[in-house]
């Protein structure tokens, strides 16, 4: 009797008010909007002969940090810097994609889709990365589909019972923030 007792009383003893409340929070996982990055200039040490590989640390959408090993084995000269940079390629003319009755305007990683229907959801699915928007309108036709030379590999666009559905194939995940314009929708893929 004793021993349950004692029991009892240190269970009560190690409880929390709220047991839904993690007891460990993960602040790094926040992903803080920076600067974009251009170059970096990477001097060596001067017993470096053999460059065997180059590992980059990035922070994921979702927050998490992971990193990828790109493998070289080549040898260097320690005396000129190693550059690291991103190549900027500048789409300044928006690219139109006519997809049935539905017109849709690329540029970088933005994309309208002109329409006067109603937006009722979107929502976005994986293996592949697709992102799918459902607009209310009493359409019939038949299902058509676009291969695009962007960052949306594909646009399929299908009818459904009370709605259309429009699907967009992806090269990745994105973040995406719509927003509704005077000639449609507006998409912006982040």
């Amino acid at each position: 009797m004793k021993k349950i007792l004692f029991l009892l009383a240190t269970t009560f003893l190690f409880a929390r008010e709220n047991p839904f409340i993690p007891v460990v929070t993960n602040e790094s996982n926040r992903i803080i909007q920076k600067q974009q990055f251009k170059s970096k200039k990477l001097l060596l040490s001067s017993d470096a002969r053999v460059l065997k590989s180059v590992i980059i640390k990035y922070q994921a959408l979702n927050g998490s940090i992971k990193t990828i090993e790109y493998p070289i084995n080549k040898a260097i000269d320690w005396h000129n810097p190693l550059y690291l940079s991103t190549k900027i390629t500048t789409n300044k003319i928006s690219k139109k994609v006519k997809v049935g009755f539905l017109n849709f305007y690329i540029k970088k990683h933005k994309l309208l889709i002109q329409t006067k229907d109603k937006l009722i959801r979107n929502f976005m699915l994986i293996k592949p990365f697709r992102y799918v928007v459902d607009f209310k309108a009493d359409k019939n036709f038949l299902t058509f589909t676009q291969k695009t030379n962007s960052f949306i590999k594909k646009i399929v666009l299908g009818n459904h019972s009370g709605f259309y559905r429009v699907v967009f194939y992806l090269d990745g995940t994105y973040k995406i923030k719509v927003t509704k314009t005077a000639e449609g929708y507006l998409f912006e893929f982040r």
